[in-house]
């Protein structure tokens, strides 16, 4: 159906298609597709499972995932599916009992429900078709639909939790003077320094067999930054004043992770934080080391900006257009991959140039780091289209930004509402 959107499994694991007025709700590495008009829901939930999955009805219960009660379960044929290891209809309990004494009272609400359970290499995939008061025949035909579209990943990347202690064994095998151990989520500490995996486990997910090239640089560049003293990170503010620039971060991840870090709260769920540039990398500068330079945080702001447009006078920033208009573009976006591409849209003097080249205010993009798209609010079609790139590009960048749109205008930068979110 080419009406249809895509979903990416967990790790890359699969993706599948599924009509364009369903709704995606995903936590804990779990999806659940919510169809239009009705009460109806659709559960995915994979897991990485070594060894065969046993085609029984019991084997449900004994895969770690969690399933609401079942009853007058029976298996039933599904031709067509051949990674489909077995297909179950009967009732499913909707309702959520409480705890204590109360769930003795409780009376369970019972639904038509269908189980199919997906095997393919070590990849497990239960879908779990809840119907509303009613069976619906109409539903189970779009859900067959949806699991023939099922493309599963020829060779699965490992599960997060398994990524860490390849990147552990690694990193004791390299390295094995440092102290290596783990840390928060996607995170490590090698000696005295954490690294967050998040960005590199999101690029080893697309090429799994590039494991060693994606990691063992970042580890690399930890170990040098072991042997630096303070003269490298406490540095007077003259011997990097012109190598700090801005940089756009995701707000939530800042706040959550990176608070030690100087920044502040801009648009649409992002940050301005502040890095020092060296020659093959970039830090983020800390609180303490912006009071040991005696600056206000709006002067390291203006400080950054100036450095920001002096790089790109440097870097000329090429720009690719589009539209039908050669004088009046509809979309400009850069032609060539920058880390600071996105930060470039904090400059109110960048911005303005943008306008100008449209003839207007502008929708822009920010997917991640180092790209940027800019369309007219006068080419809605190009407009809407965009909006679906901008967050299927989020999902797949290396340094992901934000999958919302801003609004450019000459007042400044906002966010730009999704019409269907109402």
């Amino acid at each position: 159906m080419e009406s249809w959107r895509s979903l990416t499994g967990p790790s890359g694991w699969f993706e599948l298609w599924h009509p364009p007025g369903w709704q995606v709700d995903e936590r804990d590495r779990a999806h659940s597709l919510i169809p239009s008009g009705g009460d109806a829901l659709v559960c995915l939930n994979s897991l990485w499972h070594e060894g065969p999955v046993r085609p029984a009805i019991d084997s449900l219960q004994s895969l770690p995932i969690a399933f609401p009660d079942f009853r007058n379960l029976r298996s039933v044929a599904e031709p067509g599916m051949p990674d489909c290891l077995i297909a179950l209809v009967g009732e499913s309990d909707v309702s959520r009992p409480p705890r204590g004494l109360r769930r003795i009272i409780h009376r369970p609400e019972w639904r038509p429900c269908r189980v199919w359970v997906l095997q393919h290499e070590t990849v497990v995939l239960v879908v779990h078709l809840t119907h509303g008061a009613d069976e619906d025949p109409e539903l189970v035909t779009l859900c067959r639909l949806l699991l023939q579209s099922i493309q599963f990943a020829e060779s699965p990347a490992v599960p997060p939790k398994m990524f860490v202690d390849r990147v552990l064994e690694l990193a004791a095998r390299r390295y094995p003077l440092l102290k290596c151990r783990r840390s928060d989520d996607l995170q490590i500490i090698v000696g005295d320094s954490t690294v967050n995996l998040f960005n590199f486990y999101r690029t080893y997910i697309r090429a799994p067999e590039r494991f060693e090239e994606i990691v063992l640089p970042a580890l690399t560049t930890v170990v040098q930054v072991q042997g630096w003293g303070d003269a490298q990170t406490r540095p007077p503010l003259e011997r990097v004043r012109d190598r700090i620039m801005p940089m756009l971060y995701p707000e939530a991840v800042w706040q959550d992770r990176f608070a030690g870090f100087v920044g502040s709260s801009w648009v649409a769920g992002l940050a301005v934080l502040y890095v020092v540039d060296e020659a093959n990398a970039y830090w983020y500068i800390p609180h303490q080391l912006l009071s040991d330079w005696q600056l206000t945080e709006q002067e390291l702001h203006a400080l950054s900006l100036e450095n920001l447009e002096r790089y790109f006078e440097q870097h000329p920033m090429e720009l690719a257009a589009a539209g039908n208009d050669p004088e009046t573009p509809s979309l400009l976006m850069p032609a060539r991959s920058d880390a600071y591409n996105a930060a470039r849209i904090i400059s109110h003097q960048f911005t303005a140039r943008l306008r100008e080249s449209v003839g207007g205010d502008l929708a822009v993009g920010v997917p991640g780091r180092d790209f940027f798209v800019a369309v007219s609010l006068k080419s809605p079609e190009m407009l809407e289209h965009v909006r679906g790139r901008v967050q299927e590009d989020f999902a797949t960048m290396d340094h992901p930004l934000t999958d919302r749109l801003l609004l450019l205008t000459a007042d400044g930068a906002s966010e730009l509402c999704d019409p269907e979110a109402n």
